[in-house]
């Protein structure tokens, strides 16, 4: 009996001191942490498109050639609200904001020393540094800064520069905005007619003065392309990518990307996670990215399913939000953010699990049990033992509760590892139903389904790479569907 009560002990105190799980596979970097957690930024295209209409995607503007007196000539802000733009974003819950510094038609606006179709040239009629103005409402409102910097060019395209010349000017002009402008948190390379630069050493140059600096591209490496401009991730999400593989470059993707940047590559060798881009406005031609105001503004309720896809299937929602002539976001646009935040906000204010008592079908230790999916830390996770690459875990309610949004989260610093799992709720015979199932979990993972009162539900982690690693749950309700 004495043996048999010392065993008992020896196996609790083993099950209390068990190892947190090894880190499995490709690993993000502890700044591609911090900018998932993010979830929402926001993007301003703004410059002289802004008032002609016409951005370097189109062949003319508006049948004129392009040059640097036509860009000089078009920008003409008679008024600059940099401050509202960065309250809206901060008001509503963006941690970082994206500045077009340069879009493809040439035009710059801070002082670029490799360039004089910009702010500082003595023909601009205002010659306010936009850049600067976003960096210091950044400071203000302690948002983060971002910068877009297009590869292409129209003004050098119309100056026939060849390539070594046009790349080390680039290369220049990066460094530049790095360090005017530091700290950025993320470098954007649009790959549209991006040439064929030395791109690992354009890398360099972006993380030199930024270290941590996440570099967007079709191939990252910091986070990539989803590959629509919908804002729509894969249901099938990997935060992992084999760049080498599919020859992954800001100019150049194969075929099938739109699949392929949508859903990553499984056990892939790096980790670049998807960043989910769409503007707030319907984009057409002529002006694409920049303020129309005839151009249709999604409601908030689009913003919200838009949401769903984008951070609800592992990836980040960065919205593009146009400034207008006027130098502000419009009001069309800030009633449409508005209503975005009130819904999401009304949504996820209340996580209906709350109270639940939790079990798992196998338990790594006490350390790691399956009530750490409810205490709101982010680094405190419940871990099945390593031989376990399914587990079902049980949340019984303290008393019947309605729900059609379930929230998931895989503990990330540790890997995605999760490729399959199922939801059910027990009815009111006690039976367990199926609700919905789903696939990738990374970051977060956001199920939508029927309205259902229940006082238990059952998550099943059916397939893994690895043993599971959560570190958060939650049922909520969404009136808005």
């Amino acid at each position: 009996m004495k043996r048999g009560i010392i065993g008992l002990l020896a196996a609790l105190a083993a099950a209390s001191c068990a190892k947190a799980p090894a880190p499995y596979g490709t690993l993000p970097s502890p700044a591609q942490v911090q900018w998932q957690r993010q979830e929402l930024i926001m993007f301003y295209h703004y410059g002289q498109a802004t008032f002609s209409g016409w951005d370097g995607e189109n062949g003319s503007c508006n049948g004129t050639p392009w040059s640097e007196d036509l860009l000089l000539e078009h920008y003409a802000p008679e008024a600059l609200d940099v401050d509202q733009w960065v309250k809206v974003a901060a008001d509503n819950g963006f941690k970082e904001v994206i500045i077009t510094a340069k879009h493809h038609d040439g035009f710059c606006l801070w002082d670029n020393p490799e360039s004089t179709a910009d702010i500082a040239n003595p023909a601009c009629k205002n010659p306010t540094d936009v850049v600067q103005a976003v960096r210091d409402a950044c400071n203000k409102y302690g948002v983060r800064l971002g910068i877009y910097f297009s590869p292409w060019d129209r003004v050098i395209e119309s100056q026939n520069q060849d390539l070594a010349t046009y790349e080390a000017g680039y290369k220049r002009a990066a460094a530049d905005l790095m360090t005017r402008y530091a700290p950025v948190v993320e470098f954007w390379l649009d790959g549209n007619h991006a040439a064929a630069f030395d791109w690992p050493e354009i890398h360099r140059t972006v993380l030199e003065q930024n270290p941590d600096c996440i570099i967007f591209s079709d191939g990252g490496p910091g986070c990539r392309w989803v590959g629509n401009e919908r804002g729509r991730a894969g249901e099938t999400n990997w935060a992992t990518l084999d760049v080498e593989r599919w020859g992954l470059t800001p100019g150049n993707a194969p075929s099938n990307y739109a699949t392929l940047l949508a859903e990553g590559d499984k056990g892939g060798p790096l980790w670049v996670p998807a960043e989910c881009d769409f503007s707030i406005q319907e984009i057409g031609d002529p002006d694409g990215w920049f303020y129309d105001p005839a151009d249709a503004v999604k409601s908030g309720l689009e913003l919200l399913q838009i949401y769903y896809s984008s951070v609800g299937r592992g990836g980040v929602f960065l919205m593009n939000v146009p400034p207008s002539p006027e130098g502000v976001i419009a009001p069309k646009e800030l009633a449409a953010i508005e209503e975005f935040t009130a819904m999401r906000r009304k949504v996820f204010e209340t996580n209906l699990a709350e109270g639940a008592g939790v079990s798992a079908s196998s338990v790594r230790g006490k350390k790691f049990g399956p009530e750490k999916l409810l205490d709101g830390e982010y680094d405190s996770y419940f871990a099945a033992p390593d031989e376990a690459t399914s587990v079902s875990l049980e949340f019984k309610l303290p008393e019947k509760r309605t729900f059609n949004r379930l929230v998931l989260q895989e503990y990330i610093p540790l890997g995605q590892r999760v490729e399959s799992f199922s939801v059910q709720y027990r009815d009111a015979d006690g039976q367990w139903q199926d609700w919905q199932k789903g696939t990738t979990i990374g970051y977060k993972r956001i199920l939508l389904g029927a309205d259902v009162t229940t006082d238990a539900v059952r998550v099943t982690i059916e397939a893994a790479l690895a043993c599971p690693v959560l570190n958060g749950f939650g049922l909520y309700y969404d009136p808005y569907q």
